[in-house]
C-alpha cells in the first residue's frame, strides 16, 4: 500500500510479517487490482482495502495509519507498506501449515522482487516475527526490538538502513502502546535524518 503513483520512487518501506486480510479474487478484477497498486485511473490500494474490509480497518491498519501520519509530519512521504511475506493468512502462525507453504514461498519472492526493483533507502520492520523472517531473507542479524523507550538504533545493510520496532499488530501492540507515540515520533525523526 502506498500513496505514491510510482511505487518505484518509494524510499521507505514499512514491513510487517504478512497480511491478515485477504479477499476473494472474484471481488476485484486483475485490471482494477493493478490500477489500485499504482494509484491510477481513480483507484487506490486504500480504497480497495476499505471496500474489501467493508470500511472496518484492522487495529494494525489504524496503528500503521498513525505511524504514517508521524512520518508525513517530518516530511517522509515516499512510503510503501508491504510484508516480508506478501500472502494472507488469518494468523501468521498459519504460514507453517502445509496448505500455505506455497503461498508463503511466493509471498517472500514478491517481497524480494520489490526490494530488488524499488531499492528503498530505509526499511522499518515491525514485530519480532517480521524481524526474524526479514533477517533470514537478507541473511543479516537485525537490531533487537526495543522493549522500552530508547534511542532508535538502526543497522546498515548495504545501502539500506533498517529500523526495528515492536509490532503494530495486537496483541503485541498492547504491551508497548503506552510509549508507542513517543517512540514512533523518534523513529520518524531518525528516518527523516537518514534520508
Amino acid at each position: 500500500m502506498t500513496d505514491v503513483s510510482d511505487p518505484i520512487s518509494a524510499n521507505v518501506f514499512i514491513v510487517g510479517k504478512n497480511q491478515r486480510n485477504g479477499f476473494d479474487s472474484s471481488r476485484l478484477s486483475h485490471t482494477r487490482h493493478l490500477d489500485a497498486l499504482f494509484n491510477r485511473r481513480g483507484e487506490s490500494c486504500r480504497e480497495v482495502y476499505d471496500e474489501m474490509t467493508n470500511g472496518n480497518p484492522s487495529p494494525t491498519r489504524l496503528n500503521t495509519d498513525r505511524f504514517r501520519e508521524l512520518l508525513r509530519s517530518v516530511g517522509v512521504s515516499q512510503v510503501l507498506e508491504t510484508n516480508v511475506i506478501c500472502y494472507s493468512t488469518p494468523m501468521s502462525a498459519h504460514l507453517q501449515h502445509h496448505e500455505h507453504r506455497g503461498g508463503a514461498l511466493r509471498g517472500t519472492e514478491i517481497f524480494t522482487t520489490l526490494l530488488r526493483f524499488v531499492k528503498p533507502r530505509i526499511l522499518i520492520a515491525h514485530g519480532s516475527g517480521t524481524c526474524e523472517t526479514l533477517g533470514k531473507v537478507l541473511n543479516r542479524t537485525l537490531p533487537p526490538i526495543p522493549t522500552a523507550l530508547t534511542t532508535p538504533s538502526p543497522v546498515d545493510v548495504g545501502e539500506m538502513t533498517i529500523f526495528t520496532i515492536p509490532s503494530l499488530a495486537p496483541p503485541k501492540w498492547n504491551a508497548w502502546k503506552s510509549w508507542a507515540d513517543e517512540y514512533l515520533k523518534n523513529i520518524s525523526k531518525a528516518v527523516a535524518n537518514a534520508l
